[in-house]
C-alpha cells in the first residue's frame, strides 16, 4: 500500500499547537466576564445603598460603597490587561499563519488561530477603553442623584 502525503492538505491553522486553547479563550474573553462582574458588582452595592430607607445610611456608607465600586474597576481593568496580554502573546506567536489577503483566506478557512488571536485582541482592548471611562464616571457623577 503506497503512502500518498501530497494527496493530504495542510491544516489550516498550522500553527495552532503554538498556544493554549486557554489562553486563546482568555483573551477572547477575560475583559467581557470582567465587564459583567464590575456590571454586576456595582449594580448591587448602588442598590444596596441608594435604596436604603433612612436618609442618614446612605451618608453614612456612601464613602464605602464608592471605595468598593473604585476596586471593583481597578480589579476589572487588571483582567482586562491580563487578558490584553495574552491576546497580545497569542497574536505574535500567530501572526505569520498563512500569508495572503483576507478574501483569499475567507474562501479556505486558514488562519483561524490568527483570526481569533486578532478578535481577542481587539475585544480585550474596546473592553479596556469601556473600563477606564466606567472608572472615570466614579469621579463625576454623584453615587446616589
Amino acid at each position: 500500500m503506497e503512502n500518498n502525503t501530497s494527496a493530504n492538505p495542510a491544516h489550516p491553522s498550522p500553527h495552532r499547537e503554538e498556544i493554549s486553547l486557554t489562553g486563546l479563550w482568555f483573551g477572547i474573553l477575560g475583559a467581557p466576564l470582567a465587564w459583567i462582574g464590575l456590571e454586576l458588582g456595582s449594580y448591587v452595592l448602588t442598590t444596596a445603598i441608594c435604596k436604603a430607607d433612612p436618609p442618614s445610611t446612605i451618608a453614612a456608607h456612601t464613602d464605602k460603597v464608592w471605595q468598593s465600586l473604585l476596586a471593583i474597576n481597578v480589579v476589572a481593568v487588571l483582567l482586562a490587561l491580563s487578558a490584553a496580554g495574552v491576546a497580545v502573546y497569542n497574536w505574535r506567536k500567530v501572526r505569520y499563519e498563512m500569508s495572503g489577503s483576507a478574501h483569499d483566506l475567507l474562501d479556505v478557512g486558514e488562519g483561524r488561530t490568527r483570526f481569533l488571536a486578532m478578535f481577542g485582541l481587539i475585544t480585550s482592548l474596546g473592553f479596556l477603553v469601556a473600563f477606564i471611562f466606567s472608572a472615570v464616571t466614579l469621579f463625576l457623577i454623584p453615587l446616589c442623584r
